[in-house]
Parts: structure tokens; C-alpha cells; sequence
């Protein structure tokens, strides 16, 4: 019995490293500082915006319930990111079974391993996201103390594990419908949708939080359906008894059978998916390799000249299918581009949803500038550093390692603007405004691949630098940059379709500026970085 705890404790500590450890988040890293450095990201905002309340109480009681439904909402919101993110580490995957399968290990152990690991890399963030203003709100709000507390900490952290079961549910679910091999054509994809309503849910509140007590004060409708709210019903109901507001007496059963029946799927499914994963692991999953169709095929033939950047950009195609990290970081990318699309293009009055038409014009910037910063962040983590001498001896040139990147971003930015395209098309935009954005989303496409992989380098070969990385720098570019160049592409947009004469100008603009991004390309084709780590022409296995 002793020897099994051991093994269990050596098996619980191998899968929570394997939750921080890999390829594309760190290269030999210490999982120490990365869990620091994670447990820090999520801390920090309940600790800020409970430190800036502590001098706006008292106040009134709606405007001391939206407080709370900010934490309540945090909790929810922090714990979702985080499970979509670890989304494939959430079960285990086939490097696991098939390195510890063939060891003297009983599958019980393996799974109540994976599964305490779970519980423990869960139970970190969800009290790091709310440890500060769990005591922090209960003592600025000036009421009773402990009662307070007690509601504060039950509504959050119920909110934080709600979130959690459920993404955990979903995923188990999926695996156990679909199977294994589907599930990893389907993730991403519900990925994205799941970070696109969390960043709605965000966005919601920073729009229409003012507005809460119209939308909780009479027929409660859609909030029945918005999983936050019930946990701020459980809040009010625990601080205030039968003194709390109307709504609460109705969410707050919400919130309690929604939780026991999310734990209820999760303990179904979690081990019939562990069951279903590990038997494919075992038996080998057989995956059919599904040939391109014949015209996209010559059309990258013919776009795609060189031999060596044709072969980068099928690697990238197939490194990008088969890491699913990689997905996940594209999913979250063009889940909040689209989130971003859907909350400027729905607007609300009253009880009527409208279409904007200034937020129309605003969905093809949205859409491209997200996606192609998703593929330019896929890019640079690393796969697998100790292979990248592959690219030396075939006499590929980092030249055409980057412009392979580059027409690879070029392809799916422009896939991205024909959806739109035909979703202006779907709600009868006419060819006049349907040109303007043709136009001006070539002209975007153009612009931000050259813009975002303008700097030489091998796709998934670079190694991270973590101190070149600045944080000012990132958000000038995501906090400044970024809204001025929506507004400003939607006013010249708009100005276009006034005159279509004009779209000469950003053509022949464009055409200038990738002629001068071209000349000023020229010069070394290897950068000093790019040699670390190599002896001679070949890696060697460093055994003199």
C-alpha cells in the first residue's frame, strides 16, 4: 500500500508538471516560475480592482451588486480561459498511455493520478484569481464581515468550479460521442466558440453593467440562460437571506443544480473517455490522410514556386494540423476577434437586436487583424529546436522559410475575407459596398502579413527569448494601435463608398509599400539567433 502511494505521488507530480511543461510554453524550463508566473497573471486583477473599490463604498445597492458581479464574473471568466487553454492536457493524451502503459501501472492509478493532478492545477488558479478580494470586498463594503465573506467566497469559487466542470463535461462528452480522432477536428473549433462567449460575457459587462438592475428587476428572460447571474443570485441570496433581490430566489437554484449536474457528467464521462483514449492509444488510432483538393493544390503549386518554400509551407500546413497547441492559441485569437465582430455589430434597443452598420464595416478589420496576430504568436513557439538542423543541410534559406510563412498567412487571411464576404453578401450588402471591402480587405491582407512577419526566421524554430518580449510594447500595439486602426479602416471604408475612384489609392499605397518592405528585406539571410545551438553543419548529441 505504501509502494502505491509512492508510485501515485511520483504519477501526480509527473502530470501536473506535464500541465506547465511542453514545447510550445517553455524549452527546459523551471515549472516553478512558469506556475509563478501564471498563478501572478490571474491574481492580479481581483487584487487591483478591489484595492481601487476600497474608496466608493458605501454606495447604493445596485451599484454594490454590480461590484460583486465583477468578481463573480472574474472567477467564472478566469477559470473558463484557463480550462480552454489546457483544454488537451485536461485528459490524458497518447504520449502518456503509451510510455506508461507498458509499465507494471494499474489503470485505477493512472487515473486517480491524472485526476488529483486535475484538481490540483484547477484548485491553484481558482484561488489565486480570488484570494485577494475575497477578503478584501467583505472588508471595504462595511457590513457584516464574516456573513459577508462566507458569501463572497462560496459565490466565487462556485462560479470558478462551475466553469471548470462544465468545459471539463464538454470535452468528455465530445470524446465520448465523437471519439478521439474527431474530437481533435472538432476542439478547436468549439474552442473558439467557448472563448468567443466568455469574451462576450466580458464585454457585456463593460457595456450594459450599469444596466443590471433593468435587466434583472423585471421577466428575467435570456439571464436565465447566463450562468454568471446565477452566481450572483447564490451571493445576494447568502449575504442577504430573504431580504435579497427578487431574481436571486429563482438564479440561485440555477446555479446550485447547475453545478451538481456539470460534476454528475464529469464523473460519467471523465472516465469513459480515459477508457476510450487509452484503448486507441493502445490499439493505434488508424487516421486517414485526406489529399487536398486538386485546384488548391495547382493554385499553391503556382503561388508557391521554389522547392524549399513549398516544402516550409506544407511543414507549416502539417505542423499546424497535427499540434493541437497550436490550434488552441489560433482558437483564442480568433474566438476574441470574433467576439470583438459580434459585440460591435449587435447593438440593443431596448429588447430589439439591431444590426450596426458602422459595426459591419468594422467585422473584415476585426476578423484579419486577429487571426493573422494568432498565426504570427503560433508561430513563434517552438516545436522542436533540437530538429532545426534539418533546414541547414537541405539548403533552405531563411529567406524562404519566411516568405513561406508569409503566403501561408497571405492564403488563410484571404480564406477569412471571402467568409465575410459572403456573410455582407448573406444580409444583401449590394456590389458597390461588397467592392470596397473586397478591395480594402486584399489591401489589409497584404499589409498586416508583411507587417507581422516582416522579421526573418524558420517557423516553429525560433527559440524564446522571454526577455526580447515587451509588455509596454504588446499593449501600445493591442490597447492603441489596434482601435485607432479600426476606426481609422472603417472611416476609409466608408469614405470609399462614396467614391469608387478612390480605391486606387490604397492599391497603388499598398503596391508601394510592399515593393519597400521587399527592398528593405534584402540583406543577411541567416540572423545571429537562429545559429544558437548548432555545431558545424549537423546537431550533434553533445556525447564528447
Amino acid at each position: 500500500m505504501g509502494n502505491w502511494g509512492g508510485v501515485t505521488r511520483i504519477l501526480v507530480d509527473h502530470f501536473f508538471r506535464r500541465f506547465f511543461d511542453n514545447d510550445t510554453l517553455q524549452v527546459e524550463g523551471d515549472t516553478v516560475t512558469t506556475v509563478a508566473r501564471a498563478v501572478s497573471i490571474v491574481a492580479a486583477p481581483g487584487l487591483l480592482i478591489s484595492f481601487f473599490l476600497q474608496n466608493t463604498y458605501p454606495k447604493g445597492p445596485w451599484m454594490a451588486i454590480e461590484d460583486r458581479y465583477f468578481f463573480v464574473l472574474l472567477s467564472f471568466v478566469v477559470m473558463g480561459a484557463v480550462s480552454i487553454f489546457e483544454w488537451e492536457m485536461l485528459f490524458p493524451d497518447r504520449l502518456d498511455f503509451l510510455i506508461l502503459s507498458p509499465l507494471s501501472l494499474k489503470p485505477r492509478q493512472m487515473l486517480a493520478a491524472k485526476a488529483m493532478a486535475l484538481v490540483g492545477f484547477l484548485m491553484i488558479f481558482l484561488v489565486s484569481a480570488n484570494c485577494f478580494a475575497m477578503v478584501i470586498v467583505p472588508a471595504i463594503s462595511r457590513g457584516e464581515f464574516y456573513r459577508h465573506l462566507y458569501a463572497h467566497a462560496v459565490a466565487v469559487l462556485m462560479a470558478g468550479v462551475f466553469a471548470s466542470l462544465f468545459f471539463l463535461a464538454l470535452g468528455g462528452v465530445l470524446l465520448c460521442v465523437v471519439g478521439a480522432v474527431r474530437f481533435r477536428v472538432i476542439a478547436p473549433v468549439v474552442q473558439m466558440g467557448s472563448v468567443m462567449m466568455l469574451v462576450l460575457l466580458t464585454l457585456q459587462y463593460l457595456r450594459y453593467g450599469d444596466g443590471l438592475e433593468a435587466v434583472l428587476t423585471g421577466s428575467l428572460g435570456m439571464a436565465r440562460w447566463m450562468p454568471p447571474l446565477w452566481f450572483l443570485a447564490l451571493y445576494e441570496r447568502l449575504l442577504h437571506g430573504d431580504a435579497a433581490p427578487a431574481f436571486a430566489r429563482e438564479l440561485a437554484g440555477y446555479a446550485e443544480r447547475g453545478t451538481a449536474v456539470a460534476a454528475l457528467v464529469v464523473l460519467v464521462t471523465y472516465p469513459l473517455a480515459w477508457a476510450r483514449m487509452r484503448r486507441m492509444a493502445v490499439e493505434g488510432g488508424s487516421r486517414q490522410q485526406v489529399q487536398p483538393a486538386r485546384w488548391l493544390a495547382a493554385l499553391v503549386h503556382r503561388v508557391v514556386r521554389r522547392p524549399g518554400e513549398r516544402a516550409v509551407f506544407h511543414f507549416i500546413g502539417q505542423t499546424m494540423k497535427r499540434n493541437n497547441r497550436y490550434q488552441v492559441y489560433l482558437a483564442i485569437y480568433c474566438g476574441t476577434g470574433l467576439a470583438l465582430a459580434v459585440a460591435c455589430v449587435v447593438t440593443l434597443r431596448g429588447s430589439v437586436v439591431v444590426l450596426s452598420d458602422r459595426g459591419l464595416h468594422a467585422v473584415m478589420p476585426l476578423l484579419l487583424f486577429w487571426v493573422i496576430a494568432g498565426l504570427r504568436t503560433a508561430f513563434a513557439f517552438p516545436l522542436s529546436l533540437s530538429a532545426g538542423w534539418v533546414f541547414r543541410i537541405t539548403g533552405v534559406q531563411v529567406s524562404e522559410c519566411t516568405a513561406a510563412a508569409r503566403k501561408w498567412v497571405l492564403f488563410c487571411a484571404l480564406g477569412v475575407m471571402v467568409c465575410v464576404l459572403a456573410m455582407l453578401a448573406a444580409i444583401r450588402w449590394d456590389a458597390r459596398h461588397l467592392l470596397v471591402q473586397f478591395v480594402c480587405g486584399v489591401c489589409l491582407c497584404v499589409v498586416l502579413a508583411e507587417a507581422f512577419f516582416f522579421q526573418q526566421g524558420v517557423p516553429f524554430n525560433r527559440p524564446r527569448m522571454p526577455g526580447r518580449t515587451s509588455l509596454p510594447l504588446m499593449l501600445t500595439l493591442y490597447v492603441g494601435a489596434f482601435p485607432v486602426m479600426i476606426l481609422w479602416v472603417t472611416h476609409v471604408e466608408v469614405g470609399l463608398e462614396r467614391n469608387l475612384f478612390k480605391l486606387l489609392w490604397p492599391l497603388a499605397t499598398v503596391a508601394m509599400m510592399y515593393a519597400g518592405l521587399s527592398l528593405s528585406r534584402g540583406g543577411p539571410e541567416e540572423v545571429e539567433e537562429e545559429m544558437e545551438g548548432y555545431e558545424g553543419e549537423f546537431q550533434l548529441l553533445g556525447l564528447s
